[in-house]
């Protein structure tokens, strides 16, 4: 079966609704509220195209309009026909919504929330992943979830993982291994949620693990699938890591195994298969732990890695901070930069105050027209004309 994704008339229905709830671009993302402080990565589609490209690093979260919103949703179609290639999730995210990153066909790396709710419909369809790591806390895979993902070759399963829809996995030809570290194996719901996919190696924690999934009737299959015993994770790899922008340090993964990411209280940031991971770049040296693992065990001949975070330099913060970037686009007053925790002042030419808060990324629509502005962020002072 063939799903091609028919969502386009759903996406515009979406957007349509969407229309009346309160939206902001900041940081070459759109965020929609969607509570008293929770926000969620919305479509932003132009000319009938999506905006998203390249590597997209979602934050945890982002100031508006005198508010830090918690990042928490990654909306319907969000990323759908995107040309986004890398993207990495925070933690504060728990749901993701249908076909999120469906047909994104360059998208090659992914990193989820430790805390996502379920794999939704279509969510990574068409993608062009090799390898997944689906978190602990996840009951279900979604129908479709990662159709005609045709380069996924390795899969990692969580323990919590309880069901898989109908053609979860269709069109995946190349899946050749799935770790699990789950004794009992997920349940099909309706068809075969891996039609046509042969010449799988399950791995699984131990014997019981091994005999209950050899003894199911769908993983028990064995001109489908093979069940293994884990074995020793011993990997070599080098870990390479440069400055990536003035805020994240990319951190170059090999492509064989997934990796723990553990911050500097030894607590887990992320467990992911992706190409690259990006560590914040904070205002003090920062030290993180990198481990390959398999999902059921951890690497233990080879000494973790430590990353040091590059500091960035006071003066270069400063005049981020004190030097934003204010324009107008078609009648509207943009303020972009990370400016947070300074204030915004706007005056009339006659120093009469129209607009006085906490600064903020985005956009302040709330100014007449054809009038001429004295704005002030902090102690950078400019004048625009709307």
């Amino acid at each position: 079966m063939t799903t091609k994704h028919h969502i386009t008339l759903s996406l515009m229905c979406l957007m349509a609704l969407a229309a009346g709830a309160q939206e902001w671009v900041s940081g070459g993302l759109r965020y929609r509220v969607i509570g008293d402080d929770e926000a969620a990565v919305a479509p932003w589609v132009e000319a009938g195209h999506s905006r998203y490209a390249d590597v997209v690093i979602v934050p945890e979260t982002v100031y508006y309009d005198g508010l830090n919103y918690r990042i928490t949703t990654i909306a319907d179609s969000a990323f759908y026909n995107s040309s986004i290639t890398e993207l990495q999730l925070p933690n504060s995210i728990t749901h993701i919504g249908r076909w999120a990153m469906a047909d994104a066909f360059d998208l090659h790396s992914v990193t989820l929330p430790l805390y996502l709710d379920q794999v939704s419909e279509g969510m990574m369809a068409g993608t062009d992943i090799t390898s997944i790591f689906i978190p602990e806390g996840v009951t279900r895979i979604d129908d479709s979830a990662f159709e005609d993902c045709n380069r996924l070759h390795t899969l990692f399963l969580p323990s919590t993982l309880l069901e898989m829809g109908d053609y979860a996995f269709d069109g995946c030809h190349s899946l050749f291994e799935v770790y699990s570290t789950s004794t009992c194996p997920p349940v099909w719901m309706g068809d075969d949620a891996m039609p046509a996919v042969n010449g799988v190696d399950l791995v699984l924690p131990d014997d019981r693990a091994v005999a209950r999934w050899r003894a199911d009737s769908l993983w028990g299959d064995h001109t489908r699938y093979s069940v293994w015993l884990s074995d020793q994770v011993a990997p070599t790899f080098d870990l390479n890591h440069e400055q990536w922008s003035d805020h994240w340090t990319s951190v170059e993964l090999g492509r064989e195994l997934a990796y723990r990411v553990y911050g500097e209280d030894g607590y887990l940031m992320a467990m992911t298969t992706a190409d690259h991971y990006y560590l914040p770049v904070s205002d003090h040296p920062a030290e993180y732990v990198i481990v390959p693992t398999d999902g059921i065990t951890d690497c233990d001949d080879v000494t973790p890695v430590t990353v040091n975070a590059p500091m960035a330099p006071a003066d270069e913060m400063l005049a981020e901070k004190t030097h934003p970037l204010i324009h107008v686009v078609n009648g509207t007053l943009h303020i972009e930069g990370d400016n947070h925790g300074t204030w915004t002042t706007i005056y009339d030419m006659y120093g009469r105050l129209y607009y006085e808060r906490k600064s903020n990324d985005g956009q302040i629509v709330t100014l007449d027209r054809n009038r001429v502005y004295i704005v002030v962020v902090g102690d950078y002072v400019k004048k625009v004309v709307l």
